[in-house]
């Protein structure tokens, strides 16, 4: 563990001397690290000259309690915790990249990193789309004493740099992915679809509008993709 210290400090003081005053620590597979110990390690590194801590759940391990509990917890025993930036860096083996990502923010997280698609080593980490749509739409509500809680990005953007992201990896969405997957905005069981040609915020918490997809009037304009759970009012609407 000394050794361990000792390299850490290190390396912050090492970036220090590069002239960087802005540096990012990161102790790998935080979310199941011995506590005390990740305690001295980050209070050691904040001495030394780190502003950000980043906090990886490495394995994508944690609940979102456990995750949100742990930033909580580093926020009130590191030395020095209140002079720096805490961040979040989750994995999805669980699926819960983005549940762990916004529950290090309801703890008073202030960075979230994360990538566009959700791509990344293994099952992925945390969705860049997600975060941004989750906290465009609850940040100002659900996020108890932080305060409300926004992002610098606009969401018109997110369509087209997710097609680019895809292309240029070669690594194609779900269908059913959250904000950018094909499905994400087309209606196929009839009860859904009366609803949408009714008052598409029926169905719809967003807009594809808002990230950028312009639906117009094509599939009825409420994304009503005809199939055998359609019912009477979306193959009218279709054939009028």
């Amino acid at each position: 563990p000394d050794e361990v210290v000792s390299i850490a400090v290190n390396a912050v003081k090492f970036a220090k001397s590069l002239g960087c005053d802005d540096i990012e620590f990161s102790p790998e597979d935080a979310g199941r690290s011995e506590p005390d110990f990740l305690y001295r390690v980050l209070g050691a590194a904040i001495e030394a000259g780190a502003t950000t801590l980043n906090i990886p759940d490495t394995t994508g391990w944690n609940m979102p309690w456990e995750f949100g509990e742990v930033i909580q917890k580093l926020r009130d025993n590191v030395p020095g915790a209140d002079r720096v930036i805490f961040s979040t860096h989750c994995h999805n083996d669980l699926g819960l990249a983005t549940a762990n990502s916004l529950a290090g923010a309801l703890n008073g997280a202030r960075q979230l990193e994360c990538t566009i698609n959700g791509i990344g080593e293994r099952a992925g980490n945390a969705s860049l789309e997600e975060i941004v749509m989750a906290l465009a739409l609850k940040g100002r509500e659900q996020f108890g004493n932080t305060g409300k809680l926004y992002s610098g990005i606009n969401p018109v953007h997110i369509t087209a740099t997710s097609k680019m992201v895809a292309e240029y990896t070669g690594m194609k969405c779900q269908p059913h992915k959250a904000i950018v997957g094909a499905n994400a905005f087309q209606h196929e069981s009839g009860i859904h679809q009366d609803g949408m040609i009714k008052n598409k915020s029926t169905y719809e918490i967003m807009t594809p509008e808002s990230i950028g997809l312009m639906r117009g009037e094509s599939q009825s304009g409420a994304g009503i993709v005809l199939g055998k759970h359609s019912g009477r009012n979306a193959v009218f609407t279709r054939l009028k």
